[in-house]
């Protein structure tokens, strides 16, 4: 029961997440093309983003624990993955990934917050939240292939 609605919640702020990720990259995107100032929306939006990966990180911690706990598992051994590519992805790989998109997020607010010229804000901003999208979609593809 709890496991369901921890997980609904995380598939549901996952959506949030690329949405905020999206309209982040391709403002900031803009933004540097068009030479624009960095204003308020897009430190909100960046803040959004990197939030919702926070909010990402606790309830995939959560989900992985009632797993493995419904399991009857002990949490923090590995499962025997390498005959199961599925279980490898899920225990392993998935949290690398979106543990690294979530630091290059926060990299990237943190540089950008030190930042004095819009142009140079927008191009953290693509780097760091165009890379950390990029991961995200990368993990969503991965796990439909190994689903």
């Amino acid at each position: 029961m709890i496991y369901s609605i921890v997980f609904t919640t995380h598939v549901f702020v996952s959506v949030v997440t690329l949405l905020a990720g999206f309209f982040t990259v391709v403002r900031s995107v803009f933004g540097w093309i068009m030479k624009k100032n960095y204003t308020r929306l897009d430190s909100v939006s960046s803040l959004v983003f990197t939030l919702a990966l926070y909010m990402q990180l606790v309830l995939g911690f959560m989900v992985y624990i009632l797993l493995r706990a419904s399991l009857k598992a002990p949490i923090f051994e590995i499962p025997i993955s390498a005959n199961d590519a599925s279980l490898r992805f899920w225990a392993i790989e998935h949290i690398a990934l979106m543990i690294f998109a979530l630091f290059l997020t926060q990299l990237g607010r943190f540089y950008i917050k030190w930042s004095t010229a819009s142009i140079k804000r927008f191009r953290a901003s693509v780097f760091y939240y165009g890379t950390s999208l990029f991961l995200i979609i990368f993990s969503l593809v991965v796990a439909l292939f190994f689903r």
